[in-house]
């Protein structure tokens, strides 16, 4: 009897408790279409002609926040594009893209990553394709590492 009495009352302060520690995350998930954005930058990864980049996307994104502090964060783009080179020798350029970033912070390390894929068309008909992944990665210690590959 005195073990079913414990058990019962093990069980009571367990169901007090749990609230506390089994609290679910919080999560949103946001979705905007047809958005618009312009930039100057190189298209591509081969350094060239700067161009005004006019996009246009979709996107969507989700972020989850524990009660202790954890974020998890993505959003994914995807849309075309039309690049009007700035100087003289450049190629206009028209396609599609999608972009994709991750982000995660457990109070202790930090991370991030992030991948650009484009594919489209030079004005002289020739086609280009471009594979893009930056990562970052911050350490309990303090120490930061990043890195950038980009291959067409």
């Amino acid at each position: 009897m005195r073990a079913l009495k414990r058990l019962v009352a093990i069980l009571l302060i367990l169901g007090v408790a749990s609230p506390a520690w089994a609290a679910p995350p919080s999560t949103e998930t946001i979705t905007n279409q047809d958005m618009t954005l312009t930039v100057i930058d190189t298209p591509f990864c081969e350094p060239g002609a700067t161009h005004e980049i006019a996009l246009t996307f979709n996107e969507v994104t989700h972020v989850t926040e524990f009660d202790d502090g954890r974020v998890h964060f993505t959003f994914t783009q995807t849309g075309t594009f039309d690049a009007i080179p700035l100087e003289p020798g450049g190629q206009a350029a028209t396609g599609h893209f999608t972009v994709w970033g991750g982000f995660n912070n457990n109070g202790k390390t930090v991370n991030g990553t992030f991948t650009f894929n484009a594919n489209g068309t030079l004005e002289d008909g020739t086609r280009v394709s471009t594979h893009l992944v930056d990562h970052f990665n911050v350490t309990p210690s303090g120490s930061e590492f990043f890195f950038t590959r980009c291959h067409e």
